[in-house]
């Protein structure tokens, strides 16, 4: 059994055997998958910048394959516009912006980024609402069913 899998079993407060069968099952037949997050300006990745770029159609599994490759890449994905990818990544600084944009140039001439937006901070992601310093001070419940918005629900202190 792997260090991992010992502390996630004496946190359940199950042996290591039963816990790590089920998260064996689930990563390999893949009903579900695993993310993990962090506070980006502590990890160094204060900035997120967002583009949206034209490619031919033709071109778009070749190059999303390579986009989604790349450290910085947080998303990409294909969409139904004339602008028909968008790639989120996150940067060490706004320099590193133009840095980034240059490279895609240059790796993918077929790629033609129409329009960029840069993020300073997060105020919420994921359904956390965030501190100028990245930790959570609450959530906002997604509402799966369309109704009213979600209720602020900050951490018990």
């Amino acid at each position: 059994m792997a260090a991992s899998s010992d502390a996630a079993a004496d946190t359940a407060s199950v042996t290591p055997h039963p816990q790590a069968t089920p998260v064996a099952r689930t990563t390999t037949e893949k009903p579900a998958c695993f993310r993990c997050d962090f506070a980006r300006p502590l990890g160094g990745w204060p900035v997120a910048a967002t583009f949206w770029a034209r490619v031919a159609p033709a071109n778009l599994p070749e190059i999303g394959h390579a986009l989604i490759r790349l450290p910085q890449t947080r998303n990409c994905a294909a969409i139904s516009r004339p602008n028909n990818l968008i790639l989120q990544a996150n940067l060490h600084s706004v320099t590193d912006v133009l840095r980034f944009e240059t490279h895609l140039a240059a790796a993918h001439p077929e790629l033609d980024i129409v329009e960029r937006v840069i993020t300073m901070r997060h105020e919420k992601l994921l359904g956390r609402l965030l501190d100028h310093h990245g930790h959570t001070i609450g959530t906002v419940p997604p509402d799966i069913c369309g109704e009213s918005p979600g209720e602020l629900r900050r951490p018990r202190t």
